[in-house]
């Protein structure tokens, strides 16, 4: 059931292929604009690089985390699944995989190139694509949180900022402060053990209480 409907989910996106280019764009936006700002200036911007991807990775989680249920919820997929799905939970776990998948692993794909445009050194390029990986799944999984909460609401969009940002933080100091460790050389191996905690954390919490949350929605 569950890769069924996660293959369901990544048929839907190549129909709408917005899902996809609209959180890599808007990445891809956000950290060209960090050179621009700071000028060439390349030990400034090698000083601000792991401050660029993080943040940029977080509002882009935060797009896609938001279009995780608004078509569904638009055309009454959502109303059918809550109806007809024996194991209402599966549909969480399933939207996150594919959201995922379509997120992350194009982001990852033009991560060598925006990494070199932020005078990041080659050799520090794949742990910081496995540590934005790792960063990523928490970030949906808080995101698809807040969109579930306010999934009804007219407008939701300040709501949702609200209780998202504040759970995205420790994610961000961390990942932030990784990539700078990162650069410097350091011993990485703890910051991984954290982000997989909180991804862990993030599963078994965010999955059951977005469940009751959607039971809970009034859908069309």
């Amino acid at each position: 059931m569950l890769a069924t409907l996660i293959r369901r989910e990544l048929h839907t996106s190549l129909r709408n292929p917005q899902t996809i280019l609209q959180p890599l764009l808007f990445y891809t936006l956000t950290i060209i604009l960090f050179p621009l700002a700071s000028g060439a200036d390349n030990d400034t911007l090698l000083r601000t690089a792991p401050a660029a991807l993080w943040i940029a990775l977080l509002l882009a989680a935060l797009l896609a985390g938001e279009q995780l249920f608004a078509a569904d919820y638009a055309d009454g997929t959502l109303s059918q699944d809550r109806l007809h799905l024996p194991d209402l939970w599966l549909l969480l776990p399933a939207k996150l995989a594919a959201a995922w998948l379509r997120f992350t692993l194009p982001l990852l794909a033009i991560l060598p190139l925006l990494a070199l445009m932020l005078h990041i050194p080659v050799a520090n390029i794949p742990a910081t694509a496995a540590l934005l990986a790792l960063g990523s799944l928490p970030l949906l999984l808080i995101g698809a949180l807040g969109a579930v909460l306010t999934l009804a609401q007219t407008h939701g969009t300040f709501l949702r900022f609200l209780i998202v940002v504040p759970l995205y933080i420790p994610i961000l100091i961390i990942g932030v402060t990784a990539g700078h460790d990162n650069l410097l050389g350091l011993a990485i191996g703890g910051h991984y053990a954290l982000l997989g905690a909180f991804s862990l954390f993030a599963l078994i919490t965010i999955i059951p209480f977005a469940t009751l949350a959607l039971k809970a929605q009034h859908l069309p």
